[in-house]
C-alpha cells in the first residue's frame, strides 16, 4: 500500500508540473476524443489538443475565461477547451455530426460547454482539424485556435505544454 501511495504521489508531480487526478481525467478525455477524429489524411491531434487544454484552462481547472460582469456568459470562453458559443456554432456549420448544436439557444450551448468535457473536446478537435486543413501549417492552425494567424506568444505556451503532455504520455499517465 505504501508503494502504491508513493507511486500515485510521484505520478501527480511531474517535472515541476503538478497534475491532479481530475486534470489527468480531463486530459485523457480530450485525448480519447481527439484520437477518434482524424483529418482527411488520417492524422489525429491528441497531443496538440491536450496541450491546448492545458494552455486554455489548466486541464479543466479554469472553465470560464474572458468573462466580465457586464458581459453575457454566452460571450465567454467556456469549458476545458475554452470554446466560445460563436465558435461552437461556426464549427457546427461545417461538421454534420455537430449540426444539432444549431437548434440550441446560446445559453443551452454555454451550459453544455461548461458541463460536458467530451463535447468541449469534440468541438475543439473538429475546430483544430478545420484550422489545419484551412491553414496547412501547425503554427498558423494553433495560432488560429486563439484568434490569430501569427500568435507567437500563444503558440509558445502551447508548445511548452506540448512538452508536458509528451512527458505525461511517456510516463504512462496519459495514453
Amino acid at each position: 500500500m505504501k508503494y502504491f501511495l508513493l507511486m500515485i504521489l510521484g505520478a501527480l508531480t511531474l517535472w515541476g508540473e503538478t497534475m491532479t487526478p481530475k486534470q489527468l481525467r480531463v486530459l485523457q478525455s480530450v485525448r480519447d476524443v481527439a484520437k477518434s477524429i482524424p483529418d482527411k489524411n488520417g492524422k489525429t491531434y491528441e497531443n496538440t489538443l491536450s496541450a491546448i487544454c492545458l494552455t486554455e484552462s489548466d486541464a479543466g481547472d479554469n472553465n470560464i475565461g474572458d468573462y466580465h460582469r457586464k458581459k453575457s456568459i454566452t460571450k465567454a470562453s467556456l469549458g476545458p477547451m475554452q470554446i466560445q458559443v460563436r465558435t461552437a456554432r461556426h464549427v457546427a456549420q461545417y461538421v454534420k455530426k455537430l449540426s444539432w448544436l444549431q437548434k440550441l439557444t446560446d445559453i443551452q450551448i454555454a451550459a453544455r460547454l461548461l458541463g460536458d468535457v467530451r463535447l468541449s473536446a469534440k468541438i475543439a478537435t473538429y475546430y483544430v482539424v478545420l484550422l489545419h486543413e484551412q491553414r496547412r501549417n501547425s503554427f498558423h492552425a494553433v495560432s488560429g485556435y486563439n484568434g490569430g494567424m501569427n500568435n507567437h506568444p500563444y503558440y509558445q505556451k502551447v508548445m511548452k505544454n506540448m512538452a508536458v503532455v509528451q512527458k505525461l504520455v511517456a510516463s504512462g499517465q496519459l495514453s
